[in-house]
């Protein structure tokens, strides 16, 4: 009796043991590195980023740094989120982290100008603005950064350049911005 009952107990033990494993997603079973969990992490990080959950998202995005430091799209993300809530100074300090880990994420760059003119710090972006122009001028969204930086920068006809090179790439620039920089050129003029 008690070799039977030890023979049914491991036997429940294997199969509950087993039963995570083959119920687990295909994606969790490929985890093999701290890269591709960092990266999971960041994956289930924008999915909480759309779904409008901030908290959760910087949670997911964090815990992609704690898994890999290294990891360069966890400190984007959290840069990201940190920019959304106006934390500037922590949206600095992980964009600046970044480009550290990788020094051509266009994307970084402008964003991390929009950190610093946001703050009225017009000046602080603009070696931001040109290295992101450099990596990616034929990306819309680098140029529409580059228009709202000359716009704050009070160089209007560089902006309105660097706005319709915006929507020949595609861009759907916002039609307010549009009016206030036809604006300031006819004042200009």
């Amino acid at each position: 009796m008690k070799v039977r009952l030890l023979f049914l107990t491991l036997g429940m033990a294997l199969c509950w043991a087993a039963a995570p494993v083959l119920a687990a997603p295909r994606s969790q079973l490929e985890l093999s590195t701290a890269d591709d969990a960092a990266r999971y992490a960041v994956e289930k990080g924008w999915k909480y980023f759309d779904r409008g959950d901030l908290a959760g998202a910087l949670r997911r995005f964090h815990q992609a740094t704690i898994i890999d430091p290294s990891f360069a799209p966890g400190y984007f993300g959290k840069a990201f989120v940190y920019s959304r809530q106006k934390r500037w100074d922590l949206a600095e300090t992980n964009y600046l982290k970044t480009l550290e880990l990788a020094p051509n994420n266009t994307n970084a760059y402008g964003n991390l100008a929009v950190v610093y003119w946001s703050q009225g710090k017009v000046a602080m972006a603009a070696p931001y603005v040109r290295r992101s122009l450099e990596l990616a001028p034929a990306d819309p969204m680098v140029q529409e950064n580059a228009a709202y930086y000359f716009f704050y920068s009070a160089n209007y006809d560089a902006a309105w350049r660097h706005l319709n090179k915006a929507k020949a790439l595609g861009a759907r620039p916002d039609p307010n911005f549009v009016k206030d920089i036809r604006a300031r050129l006819s004042n200009s003029n």
